[in-house]
């Protein structure tokens, strides 16, 4: 199913990895896919190397004559997009991938670009949970800075006493706590930038959670004001150009 185009390597070969190779076969993209899953469902867009995302035995058979190099979700280590792109071009950049795995960096760089976050403290043990969630103040959402997805790791909490169990269900590992925000709706952003800093976005899309996950996107999001989308857009185009994506 590959093209004789140029040959994109993508780290992971899920339905992520699946619908991107779809949609670059038809631009003429060909494309090799690492995954230690053998049955992963994208291993029949491209070239398949089963293996583990740190393991160099499976890394330089897949990094061999490829054109660029890519990552399909944000779980896939830094050192290897940073070994990969010392010799390849790679997009997004090791520092987007460090950053999108760390919910403590991803505040961190909203703030230092001007955009509003909720209220937020990080925490590595019982005491300092408490005096995050003292400094957010209550009810809160308590979340892993790494790993959590779909509403995993993550733990809304009402009072201070509950500090200590959070900490142990959570897996006792660094943790974020975030002030409730009062909100009407949620919208994201898809947004891409060409070499040249050009950018162009898909239509503004409305997102529905129930019990902390996402059960419904509605593209566009009806009835969006000017304001609202011009905010969001900006807030997109400043990440992305922060990154240098």
């Amino acid at each position: 199913m590959n093209s004789s185009g140029p040959l994109i390597g993508i780290l992971g070969a899920g339905q992520l990895g699946m619908m991107l190779a779809e949609a670059g076969q038809k631009l003429g993209l060909s494309f090799r896919f690492l995954d230690p899953n053998p049955d992963a469902c994208a291993r029949d867009y491209g070239d398949h190397v089963v293996g583990g995302f740190d393991a160099p035995e499976a890394i330089d058979p897949f990094g061999a004559g490829l054109d660029a190099v890519t990552w399909e979700f944000e779980n896939v280590p830094v050192d290897t997009v940073q070994r990969l792109s010392e010799s390849l071009p790679g997009c997004p950049s090791p520092e987007s991938l460090r950053v999108a795995q760390d919910r403590l960096l991803e505040k961190q760089l909203f703030q230092s670009l001007g955009l509003k976050t909720a209220p937020f403290a990080p925490a590595d043990d019982v005491p300092s949970l408490i005096a995050a969630l003292e400094h957010v103040g209550l009810p809160a959402i308590v979340k892993t800075r790494r790993g959590g997805y779909d509403g995993k790791g993550q733990q809304k909490v009402h009072h201070l006493h509950e500090a200590e169990t959070v900490f142990r269900e959570l897996g006792e590992r660094p943790l974020l706590a975030e002030g409730c925000v009062a909100f009407e709706r949620e919208v994201s952003v898809l947004i891409a930038r060409a070499q040249n800093g050009e950018t162009a976005p898909w239509p503004i899309t409305e997102n529905i959670h129930q019990d902390g996950i996402l059960r419904t996107s509605v593209a566009p999001a009806p009835n969006l004001s000017p304001t609202v989308r011009d905010a969001a857009l900006n807030a997109a185009s400043k990440v992305i150009g922060s990154l240098d994506h």
